[in-house]
């Protein structure tokens, strides 16, 4: 499927870790010092046993795939988008058995705790995981949301001047937006990294728009559900979308991801995430 950012996800999966679950797989065991990633989940596992509580390192993968650092491969991705467009409501039409919100051992642990037991849990995890985070990159962060927010606001600032300011990526990223709109859709922004992120974007906003995700005050996150029958009426709309994104950006893609990949790695690296 297209491959697009992934860090976001990445920090959503590691602020879930208070056993909610997510749409990731686990990584292998490695030695914890084998990256920062493991090294933080070490961290705080220790941490978290002198609080009394009983806490399995794991790491959510794969941020960025073998897959997604490949080189751009146009039959394949026209393949991809042909049957799932951007993997967005296809999603809901092809559920993905494979991912197990029960895949985190945490899970079962937290799930046999008591609702007092659970509070302290929460707190004391957040406290460890703060810890561990300092201790294992040298961030000042204060929380699991401040420590993505930092890792989201350094990648947006590497992408904004390694990829935005490269003067071959603008004059694709134009054209391709040129395309766009010659095609009848409405692009606002013609710089590379909103180019590489209107597609999904796009769609996503449909879905959101159709089904509501927020609380009235807008401080509560509800994951969206729909029935696969539903999610059809919109896959067929989703694709032609994704095929003439693909067409516009065939030259585009191919300069822009490499680097876009590098930068994330780069990022998710330095943050342990």
């Amino acid at each position: 499927m297209p491959r697009r950012s992934f860090l976001p996800l990445a920090v959503l999966a590691l602020l879930a870790g208070c056993g909610t679950g997510t749409a990731a797989s686990p990584s292998a065991a490695p030695s914890p010092t084998q990256d920062n990633a493991h090294m933080i989940q070490a961290a705080t596992a220790d941490c978290m046993k002198t609080k009394g509580f009983r806490y399995v390192p794991y790491v959510y993968q794969p941020k960025i795939s073998e897959q997604d650092m490949k080189p751009f491969d146009y039959a394949e991705e026209k393949a991809s988008r042909s049957k799932r467009g951007l993997g967005v409501f296809s999603s809901y039409v092809h559920p993905d058995k494979s991912l197990d919100d029960d895949a985190d051992p945490n899970t079962a642990i937290i799930n046999d705790l008591s609702p007092a037991q659970l509070g302290a849990y929460k707190k004391a995890r957040e406290n460890c995981d703060v810890q561990a985070i300092r201790q294992v990159t040298g961030k000042n962060v204060k929380s699991s949301g401040d420590w993505a927010g930092q890792a989201s606001e350094t990648l947006q600032r590497l992408w904004k001047r390694e990829l935005d300011g490269d003067p071959t990526l603008v004059e694709l990223a134009s054209a391709m937006a040129d395309c766009l709109s010659g095609k009848g859709y409405r692009v606002t922004a013609t710089n590379p990294v909103a180019l590489n992120e209107w597609a999904l974007k796009t769609v996503q906003s449909d879905l959101q728009r159709s089904h509501k995700t927020m609380s009235s005050k807008g401080d509560v996150f509800r994951p969206i559900t729909i029935s696969p029958d539903e999610a059809r009426r919109y896959l067929n709309k989703e694709i032609k979308l994704a095929l003439d994104d693909l067409e516009c950006g065939k030259r585009f893609y191919p300069a822009f991801l490499p680097r876009s990949r590098e930068l994330e790695q780069r990022v998710n690296d330095e943050f342990g995430i």
